[in-house]
Formats: C-alpha cells, structure tokens, sequence
C-alpha cells in the first residue's frame, strides 16, 4: 500500500473497476456512492483541485479539469465538457468497462465529486438541473434525489453526466486568479509527464488477452502459457481474484472495442476483428449487452468522443 501512497502513481482504470466490483457492497451500507464522494475536502486531489478553485468559471474550469484529468488518475476515466444552445453545462464520463449496477456506482460517485467540486469552486451549494447514469438503477433511488438535490435522474443512460445550469456555468468563481492558474497548468502537465501505472496481476492478464486478439478468440490456454502457468493454475488464480476467464475476455473487449470505437476510424467489422470476435454480428450483440444499443449509434455519440 505504501507504493500508493506515493504521488505519480496511476492506477489502471479496469483494476479500479475490480476494485469498485469488490467494494460495491461497502458503498450501499456508507448511504451511496455520492455520500462517499462528500468525504473529499478541497486540495485532498492537490494540483488539479486547484486548476478548478483557480479558473474562471465552471464552463473553464471543467474544461481544464477534463484537459487534466491524466493528473490524478488513468487518462483513459476521462470526461467530456459540453454546452447546448441554451447555456446548460454538462459533465460527462466516459463509458466505464463495466455494466450493470457497479457501473452506476461508479457514475454516481464521479457525479458527486464534480457537484463536490462545483459547490467548492463557486463557494455555495450548487444544485444540478439533471443527472443520467450509465447503469441499473437501485431499488430506491431516494438517496440520491437527496444528494443531488433533483428528481431529475434518469438510469441506464448511455453516459453518467451532471448538468448545470446556465447561471452557475459562467457565474465568476471567487478564487479566480489568472497568474495561479497557469502555474498550476503548468504544475499539472508535469505531473502528467511523470506520472507511472501499478499494475496488477489482472492487469497483466489484461494485456495478455488484448495481445492475443491478433490471434483470433483469445484461448484460455494460450493465455495461461504466456503468464507462465498451466492452465488449472491460471483458473485457480482467476477464481482466487473473485473472477472467471469469461468474465475478463468480456472486460478487455469492451475496453478495447470501446476505444477503438471512440479514438479511431476504423470500420466496425474492422474493430470486430480487433477484439477477436468472429464477426460484426457478435460485436453487435455484445454492445448491446454493454450499452443498449449498436456500436454505430455508440461512435455516434458526442458524450463517448
């Protein structure tokens, strides 16, 4: 644990999805993933805290965060900034490669914190004017109207995101300062610079599996040989870290198929292939166990860019 404690160190975005699969239990009994994200004091996220407290306004200041989000944790949990026509501001993640319940706690956490953020930014309780989560809603779904401070909540989103409204989007933040915030820019791309991943032995699994999509279907075998291990060995370990082969071969391709989609140009049969599938229709049905909808109307989404 002391290596975490440690600044510049990253830690992987689909360890931290296993870490929040394990812990998903903890944060129902804690009063929801945003009662936890109320625990975070300003400075607790050090430089890029500040590239917020110092910016503008919201509109700036979450743009800068999304800009420097490589700061505090793995670039690839970024988030994307928008305005529509009529002033409204929106925070949105990106697709998380995990589905169901586990990825709404994970939306509704990071939704707390940008409210967090935006209250301590402006100086008084801001309240959002609508909220959507990526994931199942809970059986009750009162504690979260209450954290939020909306009923406007809508689940199985196709992205978590937060919406301010106009007059709290562009209202000047006290602690502006021009001078501080371009240090603490330039303070953030170091940080970045520097920055280096822990990985986990389900890291290196990950990677083996992504490596093995060259191949055709990733092969438990196969895998279990590259990781130095017999292949008994290789599911006692898996079955150990709570997990299946199935399980994380799903993980990796909707990680990577996601990114594929969303940071290239390549064909959806092409992005098929990339992920080992045996053609486009398993690709199709997969995206819709992960998101509800075909890969072409996720690339055509402006929220996964």
């Amino acid at each position: 644990m002391g290596v975490l404690d440690q600044q510049g160190i990253r830690v992987p975005t689909m360890l931290l999805t296993r870490v929040w699969e394990v812990s998903s239990a903890a944060f129902a009994q804690a009063g929801g993933a945003p009662r936890v994200a109320q625990l975070w004091t300003p400075g607790r996220f050090h430089v890029w805290d500040y590239i917020i407290k110092s910016s503008a306004d919201l509109g700036e200041a979450f743009d800068l965060a999304a800009r420097h989000l490589p700061a505090i944790t793995d670039p690839d949990s970024a988030f994307v900034v928008r305005r529509n026509a009529a002033g409204r501001l929106t925070v949105a993640t990106r697709p998380v490669p995990t589905f169901g319940r586990v990825g709404a706690l994970i939306g509704e956490f990071v939704l707390g914190l940008l409210l967090q953020q935006a209250g301590a930014a402006l100086g008084r309780p801001v309240t959002p004017v609508a909220i959507t989560v990526a994931g199942e809603p809970p059986r009750s779904h009162a504690h979260l109207v209450e954290a939020f401070g909306t009923r406007d909540i809508q689940f199985n989103a196709p992205v978590s995101s937060i919406t301010f409204a106009p007059a709290d989007a562009t209202a000047p933040l006290p602690g502006a300062d021009p001078a501080l915030a371009a240090i603490v820019r330039d303070h953030a791309v170091h940080s970045i610079s520097n920055a280096r991943p822990i990985l986990g032995w389900l890291d290196k699994v990950h990677a083996e599996i992504a490596d093995s999509f060259a191949d055709g279907p990733p092969s438990l075998d196969r895998v279990a040989r590259r990781m130095t291990m017999s292949s008994r060995t290789f599911q006692r370990r898996l079955h150990e870290e709570g997990t299946s082969w199935r399980e994380e071969v799903e993980k990796v391709r909707e990680a990577e198929a996601t990114r594929l989609l969303r940071d290239t140009g390549l064909t959806i049969d092409a992005v098929a292939a990339r992920v080992g599938f045996s053609d486009v229709r398993a690709l199709r049905r997969a995206f819709h166990r992960w998101y509800g909808r075909t890969p072409a109307d996720f690339r055509r989404q402006p929220s996964a860019k």
